[in-house]
């Protein structure tokens, strides 16, 4: 009982209504808080800080950025702030006004992303539509995963936030991983959509999540692997965040000897042969590994991969162990 009116006295504020209003459609820094709410910075962050208290708001810190977003897991506390804000009339003039300028954060934001975007787009895009046929591997993809839906996605080297973007609708919740607050400012421009209000991304070590064991059915390595010293690294991580009879897609290139690649595009492996991939992918407890080849442009580009492979159930897991 104690918690229920503690939440309903935080809920009474109307400002602290208008910061769980926003957060509801995105993850957002105290100074993009304070440019929609038109409120002091120090005001925001106690608001922020009470919330945060209460275990309705979560605080994600990307370098020197820091991210306050709607708690995935708050228990009652977050069913009634839930509750509170689809109640909320959408016609009221101080949310329409807050929206309106959100918006115009999120303007602001997309030319920062665009022109980050632009030094990093003529060797990205050219890889991405030369050498490989993407609406063949995006359709293969969906083709994958059938007509299934998932619980929690976690894309590990989210990137752009593409393949969240992609799986949307496929995911009940979708988290993004990935070292660089560049792209993790892309990405966020990416699914700055209201469609996209269920997927959000952080900032971590792909091979060293913050997250638990077990809380994934679906984890997605799209084109990371041959960045990597240790691809093992990533596949050991995704066996331990999918349950048991969770599902990892990997989607990388096939073995290929374009030894150019390293220097424009830093792989640091020309790709993966399929038995090679289902070594790795049998020695950290995946079984029913199954790929298909999408093929490149021409004879002089490499072929896609696009393995699909199911962690191990339980009674396999004991067999193993």
């Amino acid at each position: 009982m104690e918690t229920i009116a503690r939440i309903l006295k935080l809920l009474g504020h109307p400002d602290r209504l208008r910061i769980l209003a926003l957060l509801q459609h995105e993850e957002l820094t105290v100074s993009e808080l304070v440019s929609v709410l038109k409120l002091s910075q120090p005001r925001v962050t106690q608001y922020i800080k009470s919330l945060e208290d209460a275990g309705v708001v979560d605080r994600l810190r990307e370098g020197s950025w820091v991210f306050s977003r709607l708690c995935v897991n708050g228990g009652i506390s977050m069913a009634i702030v839930m509750g509170v804000l689809e109640k909320l009339p959408v016609d009221d003039p101080v949310m329409a006004a807050d929206r309106d300028r959100l918006n115009q954060v999120r303007a602001v934001r997309a030319n920062q992303a665009n022109q980050f975007f632009a030094d990093v787009a003529n060797n990205l895009g050219r890889l991405s539509h030369e050498f490989l046929p993407q609406a063949k591997v995006e359709a293969a993809i969906l083709a994958q995963l059938d007509t299934r839906q998932f619980s929690l996605m976690v894309d590990l080297g989210t990137g752009s936030g593409r393949m969240l973007a992609l799986l949307s609708d496929w995911v009940k919740n979708g988290i993004g991983i990935d070292l660089s607050p560049d792209m993790l400012r892309v990405a966020r421009y990416t699914l700055s959509d209201e469609r996209f209000a269920h997927l959000s991304v952080q900032q971590s070590d792909l091979a060293r999540t913050p997250l638990g064991d077990g809380v994934a059915d679906l984890v997605t390595l799209h084109q990371v692997l041959h960045h990597l010293d240790r691809p093992s690294d990533a596949l050991s991580e995704a066996s331990r965040l999918l349950a048991p009879n969770g599902t990892l897609l990997v989607v990388d290139f096939a073995e290929h000897d374009r030894e150019d690649f390293r220097d424009q595009f830093s792989h640091r492996r020309l790709g993966f042969s399929p038995e090679e991939m289902s070594d790795l992918l049998s020695a950290h407890r995946f079984v029913d590994v199954r790929y298909e080849t999408i093929a490149g442009a021409d004879d002089t580009y490499p072929d896609l991969l696009i393995w699909r492979a199911t962690r191990a159930p339980k009674r396999t897991l004991e067999t193993i162990t």
